[in-house]
């Protein structure tokens, strides 16, 4: 078993899905291996009516490979004017082939990405377990 964790700054929301928390990197060594990951980004706007359809997910990324989003998400969140709060979500991820994986929360706002321009740090942590 292994577990890792990270902080960091992470990304704004934008139009595409990408990585919103600081991921982290974790080795599989097949797929009867399984990563259960945890990861919370604080979130906000001080734009006049806040800022909204923001769509987020647990991902992973194999190296260069495209974001692959787990589960159903959760969609179209929103937040008022000078307000920031945290979003958490947690995922137990299976199947994968082995490698080394980057993990994390990941998202978009398709509408209203600029909106969201008051955002802090990241935390993400994963377990690795057979």
């Amino acid at each position: 078993m292994a577990v890792v964790s990270a902080s960091g700054g992470g990304a704004s929301p934008t139009i595409t899905v990408a990585f919103l928390a600081t991921p982290v990197s974790v080795a599989i060594a097949g797929n009867t291996q399984k990563i259960h990951v945890t990861s919370t980004k604080a979130l906000g706007s001080v734009a006049v009516g806040g800022a909204q359809d923001l769509d987020l997910w647990i991902c992973s990324q194999l190296g260069a490979n495209p974001i692959v989003q787990y589960g159903a998400a959760i969609f179209d969140l929103r937040v008022a004017q000078n307000t920031r709060d945290l979003f958490t979500m947690s995922f137990t991820i299976t199947g994968l082939a082995a490698g080394t994986y980057n993990v994390g929360l990941c998202g978009n706002s398709p509408s209203n990405a600029a909106n969201w321009n008051n955002n802090e740090f990241s935390y993400t942590s994963a377990i690795v377990a057979n």
